[in-house]
């Protein structure tokens, strides 16, 4: 076993204390590479951003708190405490993703609630609500993908292709 220590993700910024690095954020699901010692992190945000990239950034935003949106209210209707566990854990990393873009931007997080539509009502079964995570998952790795080409910013590139990575592995929960 390790010596006690900080961690920091490179993605999101969150500490973590550990005798060793985790396999993954535990607040974001960044995979373990972006898990650093303390010491060697450096922030993504406080640096400037060009229109495309912010422009991607607001895209984001609206997938992400679309998605802390429509996890909250699967995991609040279900009665089932293993699905509300799951759809808890993917609620909490897309609102850290959330809240990293708006440092990212430089700007306040939004209301959440306030943001709400229709179409992040639960559907009926356990069957739609993993179908339309699936759609938004899938649909989160090809803009997130997209858009760590065409950002032209590199610790924006770098923001979207990392979290595409935790995005595609939100889409393995479903199956």
């Amino acid at each position: 076993m390790g010596k006690y220590q900080l961690f920091v993700c490179k993605v999101c910024g969150d500490p973590y204390l550990g005798t060793d690095a985790p396999s993954m954020c535990p607040f974001c699901g960044a995979h373990s590479e972006n898990v650093v010692p303390a010491k060697t992190w450096e922030p993504l945000w406080g640096k400037p951003v060009q229109d495309v990239s912010t422009a991607n950034l607001e895209v984001a935003l609206k997938l992400e708190v679309g998605a802390v949106n429509f996890y909250r209210n699967v995991m609040d209707a279900s009665d089932d405490v293993e699905v509300k566990k799951l759809f808890k854990a993917i609620m909490k990393a897309e609102r850290e993703h959330a809240s990293t873009i708006v440092k990212l931007m430089d700007t306040k997080m939004p209301d959440l609630k306030s943001w709400e539509t229709d179409a992040d009502k639960p559907r009926d079964t356990l069957e739609e609500n993993l179908l339309e995570t699936r759609r938004r998952e899938e649909n989160a790795v090809a803009v997130y993908d997209k858009s760590a080409l065409t950002s032209e910013d590199e610790h924006v590139k770098y923001f979207f292709r990392e979290i595409s990575k935790v995005e595609a592995d939100h889409i393995l929960l479903t199956e």
